[in-house]
């Protein structure tokens, strides 16, 4: 299987996030007009880049770093000769020729930099090539790679930075659309108040590379003065803050509650978002009653490496997604979460009148395995063909990582699979049977095909396509045998016989929670490349486990 788009539809930032949530492993091949380049991922994380302006040799960097002569090379390359060595810098390691970080130091420079060399591409083509076993693929010889892998939503992002950078030297400005009036326009989006230079300075930028009008202040008084002068505004920038920032008075060090109560004092509604390092009960609850947006845990101090600087991606990917939340809410807070699911629970069974029909997986699950769950840890050239759905995986991920309720996951699913098939029909599996959830394309066999599917119930056959996808928890596309299991299955959708069928699991604590069947039936025709879509069913499995596991520890919490 395999990725394959062009590079004006789909930007290298967009695509490292992409093959950074899906977790695969595997080769990204970069083209244009004389020029090639490649970047080696496992499971989703960045181990070596190279082009063909830019090799990819070992020797020859620590050469170019000044850590080896000729003489030395020449040594060394006779040495791996004889000794039939094919990774030469485990080889430079093992024989304690050159110091292991030192040559982490001068292998991460020239990936990141090669990397951010692709990013000044503005045509050319891709094709990232999947596969499990990397080896068979990858095999490092003289090639460098990293020890440590590099976190591509963090070289995105960097890459991006640098490219905005250029443009605004050259005169270049990027003009965002805004539906607000021109006042609005010019109010920023998020500040940042910290008082770690290189913490706020990694915040500020990162956010602007993303679109954001930021700006950052190292105290809470002038951030008053700020806010006061935009205290009849129709909205309210979102605040970023360091719970231990000192208060104003000069005395203590939680001026992120002193925030929180100065806003409350003045009646002002602000999305406060609090950084912390330390997890107090006490002043988590406080925090909670003054109305704090979101409490999220950083590093006790700021660094580039990892893990900490995953940790920092992981915080600007949570902001990002609260903003968005905040500004569809229309910048005022948003509902409270029985609010939003009430809302989202008023279906009458009777009423077909939307296309879909979506329903709260995670309460079914609960039905079904409350007693069996073990509760895991929280952890310009020519354009070529682009892989189906490939254009709006990124936009579908985005909406995933931040939805209202879990209803939504599977309405999403069922958005992004009528955009790769005809007909489908999305399946909880309880005990050995499948009952529906939700589907598309009915319509063309039944009236009410939502109330069809919601009373669905289908014993699973162990040789059926299902019974593949159940048996090996994998997807599954194939012409469908004429088995009693498939049978039950195309007679209750509908009863046409499709050219192809395909079926894929939604995992939740390593089993199959659900299955989604999918065709193109009316239609005699194939299933396309479904590869972009079982990346998203992969990252709405890890949506749904979470969403699922706080769902039993809340009811066992009430239980006590």
């Amino acid at each position: 299987m395999s990725l394959i788009g062009s590079l004006e539809d789909l930007a290298l930032g967009d695509i490292l996030q992409i093959l950074s949530l899906s977790r695969r492993s595997g080769i990204l091949y970069l083209t244009r007009k004389g020029e090639e380049g490649k970047i080696v991922f496992i499971e989703g994380q960045i181990i070596s880049a190279s082009s063909t302006l830019h090799p990819n040799n070992i020797l020859e960097l620590l050469r170019g770093g000044d850590i080896l002569q000729d003489k030395q090379l020449a040594e060394i390359t006779n040495r791996l000769k004889t000794g039939n060595k094919t990774d030469a810098k485990a080889f430079l390691i093992e024989s304690s020729m050159v110091k292991a970080d030192v040559i982490e130091d001068i292998v991460q420079n020239y990936i990141t930099n090669t990397i951010f060399d692709f990013f000044t591409w503005e045509e050319g083509n891709f094709n990232f090539e999947i596969t499990e076993n990397l080896k068979k693929v990858y095999k490092p010889g003289l090639d460098s790679y990293l020890a440590a892998p590099l976190n591509p939503q963090y070289v995105a992002m960097e890459g991006t930075r640098k490219i905005d950078e250029k443009r605004r030297d050259v005169g270049i400005e990027e003009h965002r659309k805004d539906e607000f009036t021109s006042q609005i326009r010019e109010m920023e989006e998020l500040i940042i108040v910290d008082q770690s230079a290189d913490s706020q300075t990694f915040l500020k930028d990162s956010f602007e590379s993303r679109g954001f009008r930021t700006s950052s202040m190292a105290d809470l008084n002038a951030l008053y003065e700020y806010l006061e002068t935009i205290k009849d505004s129709p909205r309210f920038p979102m605040i970023v803050v360091d719970l231990t920032i000192p208060k104003t008075s000069g005395e203590g060090m939680l001026g992120g509650v002193e925030l929180l109560r100065w806003a409350s004092d003045k009646k002002l509604k602000i999305p406060v978002v609090l950084l912390s390092n330390i997890n107090n009960e006490e002043v988590v609850k406080e925090a909670q009653m003054l109305g704090v947006y979101a409490y999220l845990k950083k590093p006790k101090k700021f660094s580039r490496a990892s893990p900490d600087i995953d940790a920092y991606m992981e915080i600007l990917e949570k902001i990002t997604s609260l903003y968005r939340q905040y500004q569809e809410a229309g910048f005022t807070f948003k509902p409270g979460i029985k609010e939003v699911k009430a809302a989202a629970e008023e279906t009458h069974e009777g009423d077909d009148t939307g296309s879909r029909f979506v329903q709260d997986i995670t309460e079914e699950l609960t039905r079904e395995f409350q007693d069996e769950v073990e509760l895991l840890p929280e952890t310009t050239g020519q354009k070529v063909d682009t892989s189906p759905g490939l254009l709006t995986l990124k936009s579908m991920i985005d909406e995933l990582m931040s939805p209202n309720f879990t209803g939504e996951i599977t309405l999403l699913i069922m958005r992004f699979a009528s955009e790769l098939l005809n007909r489908g029909v999305l399946f909880l599996v309880a005990k050995n049977k499948l009952r529906g959830l939700g589907q598309f394309g009915l319509e063309a066999f039944f009236d009410n095909p939502n109330v069809v599917v919601k009373k669905m119930e289908i014993e699973i056959e162990e040789h059926s396509l299902i019974g593949k996808v159940l048996k090996y928890k994998t997807p599954v596309k194939e012409s469908p045998e004429q088995t009693e299991g498939n049978k039950k299955l195309l007679s209750q959708i509908g009863g046409d016989w499709p050219a192809e069928s395909y079926a894929v699991p939604l995992l939740t604590a390593n089993r199959v929670a659900a299955i989604f069947y999918g065709d193109n039936v009316p239609f005699k025709k194939r299933v396309s490349d479904m590869t972009t879509f079982e990346i998203f069913m992969s990252q709405a499995s890890v949506v749904m486990e979470k969403a699922y596991l706080e769902r039993i520890l809340r009811e066992r919490k009430d239980e006590q």
